[in-house]
């Protein structure tokens, strides 16, 4: 991402919330903010939620230095036990460190997790599947290469989470916790089983990935086992098109700043996505493109590493130009490519 004076404007803003506004709700919820090693996003936000009786919404990894912030944060708050861990979605900066809290006795062995977010915990990364999927959209067997070694470097921060004695979240399903009632609500799209939680009666919602400040979540590509894709950006079109009709006050996102408006949001998230589909429309009126091509017409600078985000992108803005007419898609010499209509 460039850092815009828009975006360090933020970034200072942000700062301000770490350090003064831990403690939210009435001191229903605590928010603590643990370290990520990635350049795309280096910060996660963890809530603690209760009064007397804590649940964990979302964990961090499980790198000394995330874990230790979390452990310093509950003695230093006096809190003792959490009752449950409550995961949004199934990305290892929201899920890592969940073992180790059971393990260490920190956490009850009482893990609630969408059902669709199984392989996501259990990083069940099909070589083979996403790698011949991928060779059609043009991606290079070189950065195929470096995304399973990516795949492994994910897999260091996280201890394997035991789903045996896990709990399925479902749409609608009520939760109640020391000081409220959650309700869920499923809104696939950054992964099939993101979920939010929300409290009706005080108008709060935890929002995972689903509602970002700053970004507007990658629809990555998710490919079933029969060689299905999901239509990632669609289904996210239609969560936030939900959401919008919504009534809640604030949204505690799972990175950056708290979300005091999210209609506006919603609204400059649509606005982002139809431009990024016409700028991609408008590129493939020059001539059939291969998804990888587009990609590098799009994202002039593009790193390697980056490649299956920016492609996961790309792919999902055909989708949208494909649900409204706007292109026809063709397969040559093993590659498939996109022309607009």
């Amino acid at each position: 991402m460039t850092d815009t004076k828009s975006q360090k404007h933020e970034h200072k803003t942000y700062q301000n919330e770490v350090q003064n506004d831990k403690v939210l709700e009435n001191g229903l919820i605590h928010r603590i903010i643990l370290p990520l090693p990635f350049p795309q996003v280096q910060q996660i936000n963890t809530y603690i939620v209760g009064r007397k009786n804590f649940i964990l919404v979302d964990t961090g990894i499980r790198t000394d230095e995330s874990y230790n912030i979390l452990l310093a944060y509950l003695t230093k708050k006096n809190i003792r036990h959490l009752d449950g861990i409550y995961i949004t979605h199934g990305h290892v900066d929201h899920f890592g460190a969940a073992q180790k809290l059971i393990k260490d006795g920190i956490a009850d062995n009482r893990v609630f997790i969408h059902e669709n977010e199984k392989s996501n915990i259990n990083n069940e990364y099909d070589e083979a599947l996403y790698g011949n999927y991928l060779k059609r959209y043009g991606i290079p067997a070189e950065i195929l290469e470096m995304m399973r070694y990516t795949s492994a470097f994910f897999d260091m921060m996280a201890d394997r989470l035991d789903l045996d004695h896990a709990s399925f979240l479902s749409h609608n399903m009520k939760i109640d916790y020391d000081g409220g009632t959650f309700e869920v609500i499923r809104t696939p799209g950054h992964t099939s089983g993101s979920v939010c939680l929300y409290d009706r009666e005080k108008g709060f919602m935890l929002s995972g990935d689903t509602l970002l400040s700053r970004l507007s979540p990658n629809p990555l590509l998710d490919l079933n086992i029969d060689g299905g894709r999901r239509k990632s950006l669609v289904e996210y079109i239609s969560s936030i098109d939900v959401l919008y009709n919504m009534d809640f006050k604030t949204v505690y996102p799972g990175h950056y700043e708290i979300i005091h408006d999210h209609k506006a949001l919603i609204k400059n998230l649509l606005t982002f996505h139809y431009k990024r589909m016409m700028r991609i429309h408008n590129i493939i009126k020059q001539k059939p493109m291969t998804p990888y091509e587009i990609t590098g017409n799009l994202f002039k600078k593009l790193q390697q590493m980056d490649v299956f985000l920016a492609a996961s992108e790309v792919i999902g803005h055909l989708d949208l130009l494909e649900q409204h007419d706007m292109i026809q898609s063709f397969e040559k010499d093993g590659l498939l490519y996109y022309t607009a209509v």
